[in-house]
């Protein structure tokens, strides 16, 4: 693996005037060099057309007028070598029609790039790609399924970028000394989705059962790989895997048809998203040994296998309860758990989600909690997504609750609204089907008031004996609707004026009736 070569001139624009093509071409290798390591795109080194005057042309330059070096070993002379340039193609999260040509301005020294094939819409993340590839040292070793046992145990050192020329023994501490810090920039933070799911850390999401908790994470997992936002969010582009062990293939399938049909795509826009569902089998991915140690199993190794080839930014693990063979309630055992999660998250520069049910204290206190405190100490965010409480709540309705959040502000919300199968932002005004009940709700509270008071049977706005919604409840023509139901009715009845209270009786003994106002006769006695 090869970092870019370091030219014996300092700036590219002295090499193209010195006639250096040598180390132009040297440039260019160490190029093509860091994309193919990394291996998130491939990469060529090509000629461009000539123009007119024999430089460059690169404004017409396509996949089509490309041609090949004149050797491999280097450009036959410095004409040849101002028309060099690196082709990439096969970019991750882009279609498989686009392609980036990058190259260094003979006139300036300055790198280009530009797209000259496929949708204009690829053009800013093929960029970012290739460009964060470029400016990263290579992968120091790429990995080789069939070590299961030693990539286990060192997966970090074998899948994580490191120095071109660190040469550090596997194993060996790394003591960092702070003051080598100073003077360089702030590294920037990583997010999945800002402020929600860090890269390279394992973020839980909790939720109560039948909540939609796996259709939302199999939401966010197929928008990632999509390319696209939801529930106005932006998942980071790019490949996601997703482990479930609660559903079977075929309901997969009818949950990812919905959820790509509500972001105006198909399924074969999911070409970047993988499955693996175990519903019918032995999910554990980590159990104890005699001395109750948490081990990984064979399906954890296939697993870290597949994914250390295909690289996906996302892996969403779902659930807890299928996963982990071990005693929820043993710290020790969840934190070495999620241990093990966090290594292949950091390893793969990833974001890992694992799903879990909240006990019953985490349910009851609202807090969506599970097991032993270490599910929620040993990781850096958690979520939970729940329900409005109320028996006349809105069934559609949900809620993701930032709980922990190391490296935001916990106490975040985020209102969705199921809808068609898949998960919607709700914008908090009354959806079509609520206010259709609220209406239905305030013809029967005038009906019900209109028949009460012609019976001469008298009811009050303020709580008491005779509270209408209270009254109303328990009658037949109320047609079900609940005290609160029937309480709301009356709020929107009095603020429209359709209701009021008017005082009845001797003037040493008023007593309340509520009356609907076209209905006010005047006083009785």
């Amino acid at each position: 693996m090869t970092a870019i070569a370091q030219p014996k001139h300092s700036t590219v624009h002295e090499l193209y005037a010195e006639g250096d093509f040598d180390g132009v071409a040297s440039i260019y290798y160490g190029i093509y060099d860091r994309i193919t390591d990394w291996g998130n795109a491939t990469a060529n080194i090509v000629v461009v057309p000539a123009a007119k005057d024999g430089g460059p042309d690169w404004e017409h330059a396509t996949p089509l007028n490309l041609e090949k070096p004149s050797s491999d070993s280097g450009p036959a002379d410095m004409a040849e070598a101002s028309r060099w340039a690196t082709l990439v193609d096969e970019i991750d999260c882009c279609d498989a029609k686009t392609s980036m040509l990058l190259w260094l301005n003979p006139a300036d020294g300055q790198p280009n790039m530009a797209q000259i094939a496929g949708p204009e819409v690829d053009a800013e993340i093929a960029m970012r790609i290739i460009g964060r590839d470029i400016g990263a040292a290579s992968p120091a070793k790429e990995y080789k399924p069939g070590a299961l046992a030693e990539s286990l145990a060192n997966l970090a050192t074998k899948s994580a970028p490191v120095a071109a020329n660190d040469n550090k023994k596997p194993g060996a501490l790394e003591f960092v000394n702070p003051a080598a810090w100073h003077g360089k920039p702030l590294p920037v933070r990583q997010w999945y989705i800002e402020d929600l799911i860090p890269l390279r850390q394992v973020t839980i999401l909790n939720g109560d059962g039948g909540v939609g908790k796996s259709l939302l994470a199999l939401q966010i997992a197929a928008a990632g790989a999509m390319a696209v936002d939801t529930l106005n969010v932006a998942p980071f582009s790019g490949r996601t895997l997703y482990v479930g062990a609660e559903d079977e293939a075929e309901e997969f399938h009818r949950r990812l048809a919905d959820i790509a049909a509500s972001h105006g795509k198909e399924l074969d826009d999911l070409y970047m998203f993988r499955l693996l569902p175990l519903a019918d089998q032995d999910a554990l991915l980590s159990v104890p040994d005699r001395f109750g140690n948490m081990q990984a199993t064979p399906l954890f190794g296939k697993i870290v296998e597949f994914a250390c080839e295909f690289r996906p930014r996302l892996i969403v693990l779902d659930t807890a309860a299928d996963l982990f063979g071990g005693d929820e309630i043993k710290r020790g055992q969840v934190r070495q758990f999620i241990g093990m999660l966090r290594q292949v998250a950091i390893s793969l520069d990833c974001a890992v989600v694992l799903l879990a049910h909240p006990s019953v204290a985490g349910m009851q206190t609202g807090t969506g909690s599970s097991g032993s405190t270490a599910w929620n100490n040993s990781v850096r965010s958690r979520l939970y997504l729940t329900r409005p409480d109320g028996k006349d709540a809105d069934p559609d309705l949900r809620i993701l609750k930032t709980m922990k959040a190391n490296y935001g502000t916990t106490g975040r919300e985020l209102r969705l609204r199921w809808k068609d199968g898949a998960f919607m932002p709700d914008d908090g005004k009354p959806a079509a089907g609520s206010t259709m009940l609220a209406v239905r709700a305030e013809r029967i509270f005038r009906d019900v008031l209109s028949a009460i008071n012609r019976t001469g049977e008298r009811v009050a706005k303020t709580k008491g004996i005779n509270y209408a919604p209270r009254v109303m409840a328990d009658r037949p023509d109320a047609e079900g609707l609940s005290v609160k139901q029937l309480e709301g009715a009356m709020q929107r009845l009095m603020v429209a004026g359709e209701l009021k209270v008017i005082m009845e009786g001797p003037q040493s003994k008023q007593r309340q009736r509520l009356v609907l106002t076209s209905e006010d006769f005047g006083p009785q006695d």
